[in-house]
């Protein structure tokens, strides 16, 4: 029996070298090794001698978290600045149809969470290997990814109180461990090749901080793994865009200006919110002008009309929401809808609701719940500003305190990060307290007084909301409508 059982592990163990030998020599046949001590020149010599075009560029590293290029020589407007030809960037087609382990899901219909996890078991497979086709593009990824969310402690966690980022961290964790251990549980070959959960979670951050979403055909979006292109950090103004050209049959990086000598290249990685940033590529910016802050509002069960709203929204009883820094947005309106429906208290005001909405297929609060009378706005405007105190109550530090410790230099360059992604959440909040606490200070007013008062300047971030909404219901109270 332990002979049987000696033949058959040595059986599967030739059989998996054999398979993955075999989808080495169909993938990349011919191999060129590249040895010298400096792994930077190895991945240039590497895309060089796959026709790839990067005389324009050279690359600096600052730090094993800061690697950047910066144009060797003056580039025009309209200019490639670099071109990666399809042999020498990882695409989905690429991934499915080159690693054992993909394979093996495809044929037994293991459908993975997230496409990234095919894009995981390539690096995982051509880490392993000494002589992979791959290996000058493996060696420049990050060796140390500690400053992502994913791999803080319990103490790194504590400095996310408050947050709803530390949501998405403990989320993000439960998704990446389900992923693991059912890849280990459907796909065998996967356990016996012992990759780590470790190992498995590196090569996932890699691959969503260096993914680019690329159309190939007119409608085909795919994500792409491209080498020396993912050196490039982000800038808001950045100035370069990419895409692919069928015609060269590649991945290319195109000014969108002038660009001089020596200037270090940023392109836009998209308009997101720094929880995006923060969890996809580790950094937060105090400039980002699309940060949010996100938060639930939830029906109160000890509400009379509990139930009654509750079959209006068809069981719903909590809505995401958002607030950023303007406060004349619609994410600001949305908000104050979901709170005005919450807070409605009086039959008449429901009835009136439920008369506005009739033609609806489906209820949503944000959307459909409008202004019905002063007393409603005022408990509104009230509840929202309470929420939103509450929340800013629940941080771990004040605006201030996050002030102090972004101006002190010993600060590491992880916390600074978390430093800027709370606090400009807390300035958020900050600024819509303040707005809620100005319209409860002119609300009772009449509506020449207000009128007058809407002129100032200081009153700019409501004037809008007043005179389209507040007003024309005080002029029908006063009987002026």
């Amino acid at each position: 029996m332990l002979l049987y059982t000696c033949v058959l592990a040595i059986t599967l163990v030739l059989s998996l070298g054999q398979e993955d030998l075999e989808s080495e020599l169909r993938t990349k046949s011919k191999r060129i090794t590249y040895e010298d001590p400096d792994p930077y020149k190895n991945l240039i010599q590497w895309l060089k001698d796959g026709k790839a075009e990067v005389s324009k560029v050279q690359i600096e590293v600052k730090s094993e978290g800061y690697r950047t290029l910066r144009a060797s020589q003056f580039i025009r407007q309209g200019e490639w600045v670099l071109f990666v030809p399809r042999t020498h960037y990882l695409s989905l087609e690429e991934v499915k149809k080159s690693c054992l382990i993909n394979r093996k899901m495809i044929q037994l219909n293991y459908i993975p969470n997230n496409i990234q996890t095919y894009f995981v078991n390539h690096l995982l497979q051509e880490n392993r290997r000494q002589n992979s086709f791959w290996k000058p593009y493996i060696d420049v990824l990050p060796k140390d990814v500690s400053g992502f969310p994913t791999y803080f402690d319990a103490e790194q966690d504590a400095l996310l109180k408050g947050s709803p980022t530390l949501f998405t961290v403990m989320n993000q964790r439960k998704i990446f461990r389900e992923e693991y251990d059912n890849l280990k549980e459907a796909v065998k070959e996967f356990q016996r090749y012992g990759y780590t959960y470790n190992d498995f979670v590196k090569f996932r951050i890699l691959t969503i901080s260096r993914s680019f979403p690329v159309y190939i055909g007119e409608n085909e979006q795919q994500q792409l793994l491209v080498p020396l292109a993912d050196f490039i950090n982000h800038d808001n103004n950045g100035f370069l865009q990419y895409g692919y050209s069928p015609d060269a049959d590649g991945f290319f990086m195109q000014a969108v200006r002038n660009i001089q000598k020596g200037e270090e290249l940023f392109y836009n990685y998209g308009q997101w919110s720094n929880k995006y940033f923060f969890m996809n590529y580790g950094f937060a910016s105090l400039t980002n002008p699309m940060n949010q802050f996100d938060f639930d509002v939830c029906l109160d069960r000890n509400d009379r009309m509990f139930k009654m709203k509750v079959e209006l929204t068809g069981g719903n009883i909590c809505w995401g929401n958002r607030l950023v820094n303007e406060t004349d947005h619609d994410t600001f309106r949305q908000s104050l809808a979901t709170v005005r429906f919450a807070q409605i208290s009086k039959l008449d005001d429901f009835m009136q609701l439920e008369e506005d909405v009739q033609n609806y297929n489906q209820f949503w609060p944000g959307w459909h719940t409008t202004p019905k009378t002063i007393e409603l706005e005022k408990a509104t405007f009230k509840a929202l500003r309470d929420l939103l105190v509450s929340e800013l109550a629940n941080f771990a530090s004040t605006i201030e305190d996050d002030q102090r410790r972004l101006n002190d230099p010993s600060t590491p360059e992880f916390r600074r990060h978390i430093i800027m992604l709370t606090m400009r959440e807390k300035q958020i909040i900050k600024k819509n307290i303040e707005v809620c606490d100005m319209m409860l200070s002119v609300i009772d007013k009449t509506s020449e007084q207000l009128k007058d008062l809407m002129r100032y300047y200081n009153y700019r971030e409501i004037a809008r909301f007043v005179n389209s909404e507040i007003i024309p219901m005080k002029l029908e109270a006063e009987g002026l409508a």
